[in-house]
């Protein structure tokens, strides 16, 4: 596999924007070559809007439309990390968003299948994923809190809003050996980023970190 640095001219405003995100990726402890390349060959302007393009590479959360936020890119990239996606691996992501985490986890597994409860949001990402060409993904507009048990079980499952607690319908849709990741806390307030994985003795917890993510909402909408 290519090394990122491969990617970047050093001369071009762009690369030294990629190339400080990618020390910035660093310093927060992020290491996989794979996650590397997959986040560094990823236009991240591409995901926002245009008004907040020069803004793209910045580790904020910017707003998109339906009164939602792209994921900050280095959350994107650790999620990543932390889920260790393999090349064979099927991946649910609840909460499709502005495509970014998508387009980053397209790049790892063999297929990803994702869900969104607004159709705007589904209709954008189908199409910024399209001019990356990222061809592994299948969407959905659908309640994400049901998951998709007609698609389980998943290698991963990511989901980027918050749940007071997860759902056992969810839990039943990773299949043994599965990680999935999931904020887990209240709508309102700081949550905790946890990994969940699943043996033959069953689901255990390991906290990440602490984030702020929107809660999940039940049923679908075209739009805000």
């Amino acid at each position: 596999m290519s090394d990122y640095h491969s990617f970047l001219d050093p001369n071009d405003e762009h690369a030294q924007e990629m190339m400080a995100f990618i020390l910035r990726l660093r310093s927060h402890g992020l290491t996989d070559q794979k996650v590397l390349n997959a986040v560094s060959t990823l236009p991240r302007p591409v995901f926002v809007l245009p008004e907040y393009a020069d803004f793209a590479w910045r580790d904020i959360a910017l707003p998109i439309q339906c009164g939602q936020t792209i994921t900050p890119p280095v959350l994107a990239a650790t999620i990543a990390e932390r889920l260790d996606v393999e090349p064979l691996h099927r991946v649910l992501e609840i909460g499709t968003g502005s495509g970014y985490l998508t387009a980053v986890l397209g790049r790892l597994a063999k297929r990803v299948l994702t869900l969104d409860r607004w159709r705007t949001l589904v209709t954008e990402a189908e199409e910024r994923l399209r001019a990356v060409t990222i061809l592994n993904v299948t969407m959905m507009v659908a309640d994400g809190s049901l998951g998709w048990r007609q698609q389980a079980p998943f290698d991963r499952i990511v989901t980027t809003a918050s749940v007071p607690e997860v759902s056992d319908e969810l839990l039943d849709q990773l299949a043994l050996g599965g990680r999935m990741i999931a904020p887990i806390g209240p709508p309102k307030g700081e949550q905790r980023l946890t990994l969940i994985t699943r043996d033959a003795d069953g689901f255990h917890h390991m906290p990440l970190m602490e984030i702020r993510a929107a809660g999940m909402l039940p049923g679908v909408a075209d739009r805000l």
